[in-house]
């Protein structure tokens, strides 16, 4: 079997390419200051330099090695903020241990220490493929982990104000200055319409207008007027090669403090790998939904690790795909692995070239930055959720959303008063809890008898009497879910339960979603079961994997239907086996004469002769087609054996739908008589067919010798629609029970 290969690599436009760099440059630079200081925060203000040092190489070398190494792409990836507030949290721990509290040297090197093993988690992650895992969590947990990830970020800007644990701040200007600027960034695109800023400007980000206008406006504030906004962050060492934190690991000459806390370092590694991984799937989501960028799950993720751990031996913070980096980089033409490598050589040279301009900008700006990344973090969902737990008019779905809302309030409150760590433990519980609940909910989604659900075929009035007087011997159960050894015994009770009132069991299998060798033992137990009891145990829409696995483990009986059927087919086929047997229809199996069609109830010897003289007898054999969708309606037929199929053509494609069956005893094509309009759909022979065609002329003539039998038919003809109508309302009644 031939193997798509990957799309060819597009043409280098190097305009486009630097520009786009360049400009998402820019965007990262800001982003990569937040986070180096976020994380070195905890080591006090001696640390915020090296922070600052520390978030700029982390930005460029995640940026370089995963554009090098991942395919080509215009994929950015450069530090992220939910991966440094992770690093924050074990920072602040360390802090506080009181063994190494006085060796903030050491405590870099955990930190650094903890992204390398976070790189080598990623890159397993991406070899044993547990990405589709991750891709399945459940969304609700993902919400409220990154929930409480923003709010801890929007916390954060704000703690050094109250500090002292007064409700009036410590610096009170620069807290507005904050706030303000937060403000500015959020609503940066109306505020740019509102000043009729040029095109140029209003396109560009927010964060990198609040970064520009948040600095200027600082000094325009502080200088002239001496206010206190808070201080710079001040002057940053930078060297070429960086200097190696780890290679106090490398070398052995780690303290016995660090190595009694590794196990807790090895756990938040795997937490910081796990959030990067996750955001790093979404980022490239939203690349595949831009222009179908080809994704490599496992060379793509196990780039982002290895990216991550040579951020952490060259002294610098983690990172991950950002959407809204990548989007901006698509905009501006972006198309290659260039556009990444040019972002990450800008950063380079910026902060190489440019350290002492950075070492003027205001830490206020940054703590703006950080307000309005953690507010954006809040997944819109949660209003949706909200608005679905108000909804009272659906009680299923109100329950749904108080369900699905008590999971992210934990979630994030545990994320919020613990540590993400603990968060991540709770969601991954959680995760087991729903997928439990999930797996364990009843299997039966809907129980019917054969006398309140019925198949689309039309039959006569002698025919639906048998079936509802013997519905209580046919039995329909609508299975949902996973057939596994959670319940297939409770599946087992009930259909033996079922096996003492009723001749036959239809299984629709239409949503089992998985099947397991429990499953199967429990199908063969009770196949055996119905033998015993001279039963018959039959199944419809049964996944063609499922079928084989079925047909495989226990068998296929050759005298009942195929199991991959329509839920329709299988009611039908049961509902023609039960009028076979039914003792009413013995010997009855042959043609029927006219007196027994019921649109012809109620019409005396002469005017049946009268109607006789108009009609003309006609065979078909099975398949053959006994009117086209598109002919003209001028005809109906009057079905004495056999039966038939309308066919509908479904739109834009070839494939024709079966919506209906007849049987003897019927009439088909009977709208001919009302109007003249064009069939609107194909009626085929099932099987070898005996009808009386009834032209639309004859019936005109009817009309005209003998108006009382013309009215006598088309008062049985509104019988017969309404009792159709009738059956059909009922159909969907049950269908939504």
């Amino acid at each position: 079997m031939l193997k798509a290969s990957p799309p060819a690599e597009p043409l280098v436009d190097w305009r486009s390419e630097i520009s786009a760099g360049l400009i998402s440059s820019l965007v990262c630079l800001p982003l990569c200051l937040a986070c180096g200081l976020l994380v070195f925060a905890p080591l006090g203000p001696d640390y915020v330099a090296a922070g600052a040092a520390a978030g700029l190489y982390g930005g460029a070398i995640v940026g370089l090695v995963a554009a090098v190494v991942a395919t080509s792409s215009y994929i950015v990836t450069t530090s992220r903020v939910s991966m440094a507030l992770v690093q924050a949290g074990l920072t602040t721990t360390l802090v506080n241990d009181a063994t190494l509290a006085s060796q903030p040297a050491m405590i870099v090197t955990a930190i650094m220490l903890c992204l390398f093993l976070a790189g080598l988690w990623q890159v397993l992650f991406g070899l044993l493929g547990l990405t589709r895992a991750i891709k399945f969590a459940p969304h609700p947990v993902l919400t409220g982990l990154l929930n409480g990830v923003g709010m801890l970020i929007v916390i954060s800007p704000f703690k050094p104000f109250f500090a002292a644990h007064t409700l009036w701040p410590n610096k009170p200007a620069m807290l507005v200055y904050v706030v303000a600027l937060a403000l500015f960034v959020l609503n940066y695109p109306a505020i740019a319409v509102w000043l009729r800023l040029p095109d140029g400007l209003r396109k560009i980000p927010g964060s990198l207008a609040g970064f520009v206008a948040g600095t200027a406006l600082y000094y325009l504030i502080s200088v002239p007027t001496g206010l206190d906004l808070g201080p710079i962050i001040g002057e940053i060492h930078v060297s070429f090669p960086p200097a190696m934190p780890l290679g106090a690991v490398f070398d052995g000459s780690i303290t016995p403090e660090l190595t009694a806390v590794l196990p807790h370092v090895v756990l938040v590694s795997l937490v910081l790998a796990i959030i990067g991984t996750v955001e790093t799937m979404l980022a490239f989501r939203v690349a595949q939904q831009l222009d179908d960028t080809h994704i490599h799950p496992v060379r793509d993720l196990a780039a982002q690790g290895i990216a991550n751990a040579a951020a952490a031996l060259g002294g610098g913070i983690g990172g991950s795909a950002i959407p809204s980096v990548i989007l901006l980089g698509y905009r501006m033409g972006g198309r290659t692995r260039w556009t990444g490598i040019c972002v990450a050589i800008s950063l380079l040279v910026i902060t190489f070239a440019l350290s002492s301009v950075l070492a003027q900008i205001p830490r206020a700006v940054f703590a703006g930055l950080l307000l309005v990344i953690g507010i954006v973090l809040f997944d819109r969902w949660n209003l949706q959720l909200l608005a679905d737990v108000r909804h009272k008019s659906e009680p299923q779905v109100r329950r749904h959303a108080v369900y699905n809302l008590i999971v992210v309030l934990a979630v994030m409150a545990v994320t919020v008063f613990s540590s993400v760590v603990s968060g991540v433990i709770v969601g991954i519980i959680l995760s087991c809890i729903i997928f439990v609940i999930n797996m364990s909910r009843p299997l039966v989604r809907r129980a019917h008898l054969g006398d309140t659900l019925f198949s689309k075929r039309i039959r006569s009035a002698d025919d639906l009497a048998i079936l509802q007087q013997t519905g209580q011997q046919r039995a329909i159960l609508q299975l949902e879910g996973a057939l596994f050894f959670g319940n297939a015994d409770d599946l087992s009770l009930r259909v033996k339960d079922l096996f003492n009132s009723t001749d036959m069991i239809l299984l629709d299998m239409g949503a089992i979603s998985d099947l397991d060798i429990s499953g199967i033992n429990a199908l063969r137990t009770l196949r055996q079961k119905a033998t015993e009891k001279k039963r018959r145990l039959i199944y419809c829409n049964v996944r063609p994997v499922h079928a084989a696995i079925i047909g495989n483990g226990i068998g296929h009986d050759p005298a009942s239907p195929s199991m991959t059927q329509d839920l329709d087919s299988a009611l039908e086929w049961m509902e023609q086996t039960m009028l076979d047997r039914s003792a009413t229809r013995q010997g009855q199996a042959n043609e029927l004469t006219l007196e027994q069609i019921d649109f012809l109830d109620g019409v005396s010897a002469n005017e049946m002769a009268e109607l006789t003289a108009v009609m003309t007898r006609r065979e078909f054999a099975c398949g053959d087609t006994i009117c086209r969708e598109g002919d003209a309606g001028d005809r109906m037929w009057l079905i004495l054996k056999g039966s038939v199929s309308v066919l509908l053509r479904t739109d834009g494609h070839h494939e024709r739908r079966r919506i209906a069956g007849l049987g003897r005893g019927t009439t088909v094509g009977e709208m001919a008589l009302v109007e003249s309009v064009p069939r609107s759909a194909t009626i085929v022979a099932d099987d070898a067919v005996i009808c009386y065609e009834f032209p639309r002329d004859g019936f005109d003539l009817i009309l005209k010798k003998n108006p009382v039998l013309a009215t006598r038919l088309l008062g049985n003809l509104a019988r017969e629609l309404t009792r159709r109508l009738r059956q059909t309302s009922q159909d969907l009644r049950v269908s939504h029970h």
